[in-house]
């Protein structure tokens, strides 16, 4: 390892072990106290209309170095405050006041100030390869990424739902589960957690498929990260995500970094489970108009070694896993797999992995194959789908970011560190 990338590890291992500290929280009192005209409130954040659970609120007290108390409503929730003016001996007691409600104190001990380590995006921007598309069902891809996920449609009504993230992270799928429950949801929207805007709605009719695309079931599949319950993006052919006006995003010979946590076992040959860089008027413009990742067995636009799954780059009119036809890449016989393609002026590169090990494989980097040598990407970003709107590939998503520029091999190692330490398929807790 150089030295470089001993110091990026160190600074990882560093910014994760500062996100360690845990508060404990002193159930003090109970009764009706602390009347709201007491109480020194802080902002309840996302605590949400009822103020949140006590699990809410502890996150949020967690986060702010000034929280010292946390009260339970039995009529609202609960609330965050800094202290409580009522008297020491009225606070420890029941005592006639003007709330009418029970209500539970909890003092927060050792209050230290809990942060989320970096995310994968912090890490490309870091590296001067800035995110310019986050999108993930599972867990925010910043550090201080505090917006909505995906939003779901209600089938009974067609009401729909943003699910946000906790602030560990992860999605709030409570918030799902209550929303959907007896009826389907489907994912309607997939939010760009970047600064560019770049939500990825129900593909829109293309060239092969000459009707929208189906959004997927919001509670198809659920997986256990880190011992946090969320949910997968389940495709199942006929579904697809896409966004024909992007900000930022690469076109021509613009460099770009990718990649991509899908699932090993839940693949297909069909055309095409993608996720990148598209033509932007849905339909096949011919060679090297995308540059997107692909997941699965088909041998039809080329291939690795055995029966697939492979991670391998589509650019159209061809799946490369290298500059030949039939390239050495082998199988990722995985339950979770970890795909990341880059490519710039001449050149490309793919790498693999197992998304529950460390260590990332560089599948290809290289010259691009004859007839690709001059790129001509478009901009647009296709999820689930092929560029015209092929719609028969299979795959699920968890997450995937795509950046301005061509990553260093320190940095894409770190991408990786990252996903491992999430916990894919762990159902015990994580510590970080």
């Amino acid at each position: 390892m150089t030295r470089s990338a001993c110091a990026i590890f160190l600074v990882l291992w560093v910014r994760l072990s500062l996100a360690s500290a845990v508060n404990d929280y002193q159930l003090i009192a109970k009764g009706k106290i602390c009347e709201d005209s007491a109480r020194i409130n802080l902002p309840c954040g996302f605590c949400g209309p009822n103020w949140g659970d006590l699990q809410d609120c502890e996150e949020q007290c967690n986060a702010k170095q000034a929280c010292s108390h946390i009260t339970y409503f039995e009529d609202k929730g609960c609330r965050l405050y800094s202290s409580c003016n009522s008297p020491q001996q009225q606070v420890a007691s029941v005592a006639p006041q003007k709330t009418q409600v029970g209500t539970d104190i909890y003092k927060r001990n050792n209050p230290k100030v809990v942060t989320r380590p970096d995310g994968p995006c912090d890490i490309l921007a870091s590296a001067g390869t800035p995110c310019v598309a986050a999108h993930s069902v599972v867990r925010a891809l910043y550090a201080k990424y505090t917006g909505s996920l995906y939003r779901v449609l209600r089938d009974s009504d067609k009401s729909s739902l943003d699910i946000g993230v906790h602030l560990n992270g992860f999605a709030r799928v409570s918030d799902q589960d209550a929303f959907c429950v007896k009826t389907s949801c489907y994912i309607l929207r997939i939010y760009d957690q970047s600064e560019k805007g770049n939500h990825l709605d129900t593909a829109p009719p293309g060239g092969y498929c000459h009707r929208p695309m189906s959004p997927v079931n919001a509670t198809k599949e659920q997986i256990s990260i880190g011992g946090h319950t969320v949910y997968g993006a389940y495709f199942e052919g006929n579904m697809g995500y896409r966004n024909d006006k992007t900000s930022g995003v690469a076109t021509g010979e613009g460099e770009e970094t990718m990649y991509m946590v899908t699932r090993g076992d839940h693949v297909n040959g069909g055309c095409c489970f993608d996720y990148g860089n598209a033509e932007t008027d849905n339909d096949d413009d011919g060679q090297g108009t995308m540059e997107a990742l692909y997941f699965g067995t088909s041998k039809g636009w080329g291939h690795g070694q055995g029966d697939g799954p492979w991670v391998m780059a589509d650019l159209e009119n061809g799946l490369w896993a290298g500059d030949q036809r039939v390239a050495p890449a082998a199988s990722m016989n995985f339950q979770y797999v970890t795909a990341m393609a880059k490519g710039k002026k001449g050149m490309m590169a793919i790498k693999a992995g197992n998304a529950q090990q460390d260590s990332l494989q560089t599948v290809y980097e290289g010259p691009r194959p004859h007839g690709y040598e001059r790129m001509k990407k478009q901009g647009a970003i296709v999820l689930g789908i092929g560029g015209d709107n092929s719609y028969h590939g299979i795959g699920t998503f968890y997450e995937g970011a795509m950046t301005a520029g061509y990553s260093e091999d320190a940095y894409d190692q770190l991408i990786q560190t990252n996903i491992v330490a999430a916990g894919y398929g762990q159902s015990s807790v994580v510590v970080v």
